[in-house]
This record gives C-alpha cells, structure tokens and sequence, in this order.
C-alpha cells in the first residue's frame, strides 16, 4: 500500500513539473509581453524576454519592482490607480497605452491584466502587445481619408457615395448646393429621395447591377 501511495506521489510529481516546464516553455516563447505580478503588493515577480526585449530593460530591472517603478510606466500615479481597479475588479484593459523605452522611444501597446489564483495565492498576468505599427496605419489610413474627403470636397461636380440599400454616405458641397439640401438633410436621405419619379424606372434598371433597391 505504501508503495502505491508513494508511486501515485511521484506520478503527481512528475506531471507537475511537466506542467511547470510546459507553462515556462509558453511564457518564454511568447511574442507578446508578459509581466507576473503580486496582486497583493504589485511587485513584479516576473517577466518574460519578449518583454525585456521590447522595452530595453534588463530582467534585474523588472524583477521585485513594483509595477509603477519601472521606468517604461512612467506615469506613477496613474499606474497605482489602475492597480487598485485591477485588484477590485480583477481585470483591467488598455487599447492604447503609450509605455517608453529604456532608450527613450515611445511604443503604443495594448495592455491587458487578470488576476487569478495559483494555489492559494492571486497573482496578476499582463499581456502587453506591441500595436505601434498597427496604431501608425490606422492613423495613416485615417489621415489618406481625410486628405481624399478634402479633395472630392472641393471639386467642383457634384459626387456623392450610396450604400447597396441607397442610403447616402457621403455627400460634397458641389452636390448639396446643386440639390439645395444641407449635408445633414442628404445623409438622412435615400438616393430614390432625390430622383423625379418619372426617371425611377429608368435609374433603377441602370442601378439594378449594383444591387440597390
């Protein structure tokens, strides 16, 4: 009997460093960032190469430090605010974050905390993801929009964009004084609003391959 006890002990054992081997091999080889901290104290216990990397800051400058005093999360203050959210709440999420590197270069990231239990002890895991790139494209997408907006805006013929329900998108000022609407007016309208009924046949039969109704 006490050899089974003791066999099924080190069958345990074993699985639970397999475990622990598998859940490290996981956190070292993972391409987000990931900060283990004490929800109790705040005080980082861990962090993963990714994270040392993306930051510039060495393991040393991590480790036993509470979150607000690594200098990538600069803001003190608002960093303590959001631990204490994060121990009340038990998750906390930031689409946007700026963090600064050790070599003084601003990334924007997306950060995310939970807590849960390991054992009898809560722990907080942070997903940091770099989305610096991400955040430049948008931006840049939004910015080639807005530059295209400008331009059909001030063309001098009328040009309007129309969903496949004929609902108005988008209208230009050539459009609204040659209709006598206000922009306002033509976004809230449908295209058949604004053709004579005598041309409805006609314009939906050319219309009829875009699929409006």
């Amino acid at each position: 009997m006490k050899d089974t006890n003791r066999k099924t002990e080190m069958l345990n054992e074993r699985a639970l460093k397999e475990s622990e081997l598998r859940y490290r091999r996981l956190f070292e080889a993972a391409q987000d960032g990931i900060l283990i901290l004490d929800a109790d104290t705040g005080m980082i216990d861990d962090v993963n190469p990714y994270l040392i990397k993306m930051l510039g800051y060495s393991r040393d400058e991590f480790i036993k430090k509470k979150l607000w005093e690594v200098g990538a999360f600069k803001d003190v203050e608002a960093s303590q605010e959001a631990f204490e959210t994060l121990q009340a709440k038990e998750y906390i999420r930031y689409e946007d974050l700026p963090l600064k590197t050790k070599d003084g270069q601003l990334i924007q990231v997306e950060f995310v905390s939970n807590v849960y239990l390991v054992g009898d002890k809560k722990v907080i895991q942070c997903d940091i993801r770099n989305i610096t790139e991400h955040t430049r494209i948008i931006a840049a997408l939004q910015e080639n929009e807005k530059t295209y907006y400008e331009l059909v805006n001030q063309s001098q013929d009328g040009f309007f964009v129309i969903a496949s329900s004929g609902n108005i998108l988008t209208v230009n000022k050539a459009i609204c004084q040659a209709l006598d609407y206000s922009q306002e007016e033509l976004l809230r309208m449908n295209i058949w609003d604004i053709i004579p009924k005598k041309y409805l046949d006609q314009y939906r039969k050319r219309l009829k391959n875009f699929s409006f109704r």
